[in-house]
């Protein structure tokens, strides 16, 4: 039992993390946006894209958020300063070292009089006489290739010929050359600099963490739409919640809910591609096993494997499944509209946590599941992150 609860307490304490990512992106209005938007996609990453005008910019926060693509870039630079995204190397950006724009070109000069006026060819060698000269010295006027030093037609590239190198002339001196000098030119400023002198830099792809997206899902379109929908039919509720177990260990459930008779309600969330699987509801098992509510929920989408309904019934665990949210607070508002009535206003202000803080709450345990028995009753905790205390939202509006 004990290595259990530690496995369980391991896994909420990665939730917990990612949790605290919710906290400060629920804060940022645009970033709730951005992030509904890379869920409708299926997508966690946000591609770099250059234009002639703007630069380097991200078309998908531009897109989503309607924003400059200057804007763009400030905007995943609070993802990333959060914590909540990585950087991945995607291209090389040359800047201006005086203005600092990418928008700059690179300039061949002659390395003897500094001319810009260039003239760049490849070097042909053929291989029979071991003949190297530009192109233009083996091509005659019907277009034909032909060695100029032994009047052989070039037959097949890679055969009897190939290109060894560029050899660039200088349209000012005359002199020949295969090595130019460079200088950049700022398009934006209009300045020249040389080599040591310019700024490299990156443009980087934005990858948010899986963690992070998965959480942003199960917070902002499954448990906030639960929430407002325990908040509707009258129950007391907070996301997450937090119950003190009889082992001392204090356990962290999506959501913790009481009705108007003080029974108190735990209910977890679990998403898959496929179907639940027993595992989740035994994961479940164990933190009710130590902390008594009065009755477990776990909520499936897009459902659950025979053999975790089996576990679900034998352990007095009550499973709700989804293909969508709709669905799911459809069967919740039905399994929840027959307990007891409502407490007087929809929040009792003297069992609210201090928001920020875990200060448990007295709660009372009138039914114990069959498999949950013995024990000094527990004490149930609440947490105030993305708690609903006002006017409760339209309940199953979010869809995916």
């Amino acid at each position: 039992m004990f290595t259990w609860l530690v496995g369980v307490a391991v896994l909420e304490q990665t939730s917990k993390s990612s949790q605290q990512y919710f906290q400060m992106i629920s804060k940022d209005s645009q970033l709730i946006k951005l992030l509904e938007y890379l869920v409708s996609k299926k997508s966690g990453e946000l591609q770099p894209a250059f234009d002639i005008v703007t630069g380097y910019h991200y078309p998908d926060v531009v897109s989503a958020l309607s924003v400059t693509p200057k804007e763009s870039l400030e905007i995943v630079k609070r993802l990333v300063a959060m914590g909540a995204a990585t950087e991945e190397y995607t291209e090389q950006v040359i800047r201006c070292p005086y203005c600092n724009s990418e928008y700059t070109t690179v300039r061949f000069h002659c390395p003897f009089c500094n001319s810009k006026r260039l003239s760049k060819e490849v070097l042909i060698e053929h291989k029979p006489d071991g003949a190297i000269a530009p192109v233009s010295k083996y091509v005659k006027g019907d277009k034909k290739m032909v060695c100029p030093v032994c009047n052989k037609p070039l037959v097949e590239e890679g055969k009897d010929y190939r290109a060894v190198g560029v050899w660039y002339s200088c349209m000012s001196c005359g002199k020949q050359f295969d090595t130019p000098k460079n200088t950049y030119l700022c398009l934006g400023c209009g300045k020249d600099f040389s080599t040591p002198e310019l700024i490299i830099s990156f443009v980087n792809k934005i990858v948010v963490k899986k963690e992070v997206m998965d959480d942003f899902f199960k917070q902002y379109f499954v448990l906030q739409p639960v929430t407002d929908l325990l908040v509707q039919l009258g129950f007391n509720c907070q996301s997450p919640g937090l119950i003190a177990g009889k082992s001392g260990y204090t356990h962290t459930f999506n959501i913790v809910a009481k009705d108007g008779g003080g029974k108190t309600y735990a209910i977890d969330f679990v998403k898959s591609e496929s179907y639940v699987e027993e595992s989740s509801v035994l994961a479940l098992f164990a933190k009710v096993l130590d902390t008594k509510p009065d009755q477990a929920y776990l909520i499936c989408i897009p459902g659950i494997t025979e053999g975790g309904k089996r576990f679900a019934a034998m352990y007095n665990i009550k499973v709700v499944e989804g293909g969508t949210m709709a669905e799911v607070i459809s069967k919740m508002k039905v399994q929840l509209s027959g307990q007891p009535g409502p407490a007087a206003g929809s929040v009792l202000e003297s069992e609210a946590a201090e928001p920020g803080t875990s200060k448990p709450i007295e709660g009372k345990s009138e039914i114990t599941p069959p498999e949950a028995t013995g024990g000094a009753e527990p004490s149930v905790g609440t947490a105030s992150v993305g708690a609903p205390t006002g006017k409760p939202q339209k309940s199953g509006s979010r869809l995916f």
